[in-house]
């Protein structure tokens, strides 16, 4: 798995970078290995209790939080440029996934749809903020919760 990584990163490197002098070139070399060793140190072990599934990841998940993030911009936007009122609030979310990396992607996941930030996690529990009131609404309806939970059945 590093050498498959190495060689993503390097070759997203060369072609991102178009810059082929030796000393760019070194630092490339350099930049690649320290972000595959932290990546190879970032690894979920294999002997979680929970799996996760990158196929219903790419299949339902990225398309929905595509919308809604389209969605949520539209409505921020429409706020902050004053043809909706809005009252800022922060308040803690439950999430229901088992695994820290179901967490992680439920608290990123909200903080990707403008006008909401994860502030802080903790012991199941999300601290959110938000420039509106029903976009926390939505959030404690938890339809973003129940996908982000069906990714790790």
């Amino acid at each position: 798995m590093p050498y498959i990584s190495l060689s993503l990163f390097a070759i997203l490197w060369l072609i991102f970078s178009g810059v082929y002098e030796p000393l760019t070139l070194s630092f490339g070399v350099v930049s690649v290995i320290i972000v595959t060793a932290i990546n190879s140190f970032l690894m979920m072990s294999s002997d979680s209790k929970a799996s996760f599934s990158y196929k219903k990841f790419f299949v339902s998940y990225l398309p929905w939080i595509l919308k809604e993030i389209v969605v949520s911009g539209i409505k921020t936007s429409s706020a902050v440029l004053g043809f909706r009122k809005f009252k800022s609030n922060a308040k803690k979310i439950k999430a229901s996934q088992r695994t820290p990396l179901g967490i992680l992607i439920y608290g990123n996941s909200i903080t990707l749809t403008p006008g909401t930030v994860t502030i802080e996690v903790d012991q199941g529990n999300l601290f959110v903020h938000a420039l509106c009131n029903n976009s926390l609404n939505e959030l404690e309806v938890g339809e973003m919760n129940k996908r982000v939970s069906y990714l790790e059945k």
